[in-house]
């Protein structure tokens, strides 16, 4: 378990190594501009909603006595509520947004870790409108698995004995989905939906780590939101492609 995990995280640099060594570095920067935009997009939507949403709970509250105490409690809380739902849509869309791109350099580094010809082409309009719809596809199943566990957990947490765990164990779930999605990019071109599912059951560890350091880059400002797709994605290929290989499922 804990060698599949470091594994995941480790997996990070043979990403790199390989995104370098390629000269994918096209790819980096396309998707790192637009994870960029699309971080400030959901950060300036996100202000927005904070403010309107804690303006209105400031109405609320009948009494002068404690309102700037108030005020202060709303802004922080809405401040972690914003982050962690701003992570959670992004970590989503970038499964649809950035199609034309991920599915590109996952296959790139399949192509030179297999010496298989994966023959992606941009001028292949079926292949990326069912890539787009697959993203799609994925990312309601994960939605709607991962809100599930939140939900269970906000419960959870009005019970004081857990309350202070609450906080590592949204990390890990968000972390476990985030590394089921990057994996899926490498998935589709071996297993169907069901054997997708199977296998990172099966690897559950391993897509944790995956995830875990998704996150971990997410939290660092500009440079984090630049990287993680491309690492995140490079990464969790390297990981499925020597997983199979160890397992003799692919030669």
């Amino acid at each position: 378990m804990l060698t599949d995990l470091l594994k995941g995280i480790s997996d990070y640099l043979k990403a790199f190594e390989l995104i370098n060594k390629l000269r994918l570095w096209k790819y980096v920067f396309i998707v790192g501009v637009l994870s960029i935009l699309l971080g400030i997009g959901l950060l300036y939507s996100g202000y927005f909603l904070l403010d309107t949403f804690s303006a209105s709970l400031e109405r609320l509250y009948p009494f002068e006595w404690g309102k700037e105490y108030l005020a202060i409690a709303i802004k922080y809380l809405g401040l972690a509520i914003l982050f962690l739902t701003g992570i959670f849509f992004y970590k989503y869309l970038i499964f649809i947004i950035f199609v034309p791109f991920l599915g590109p350099l996952s296959e790139k580094i399949e192509e030179h870790l297999t010496g298989r010809k994966a023959g992606y082409s941009f001028l292949n309009v079926t292949r990326l409108i069912k890539d787009i719809f697959r993203g799609l596809r994925i990312s309601m199943r994960l939605i709607y698995k991962e809100m599930l566990w939140l939900i269970l957990l906000f419960f959870l947490g009005l019970f004081p004995p857990f309350t202070p765990f609450i906080p590592f164990l949204a990390f890990i779930i968000q972390s476990f989905y985030a590394g089921y999605g990057n994996f899926d990019w490498a998935l589709e071109r071996f297993y169907n939906v069901r054997g997708r599912i199977s296998f990172v059951s099966q690897n559950r560890s391993l897509t944790l780590g995956n995830g875990i350091s998704f996150m971990i880059l997410l939290s660092i400002p500009i440079v984090g939101f630049f990287l993680a797709p491309v690492l995140s994605v490079g990464a969790a290929t390297v990981s499925v492609i020597e997983k199979l290989k160890k397992e003799n499922l692919l030669d």
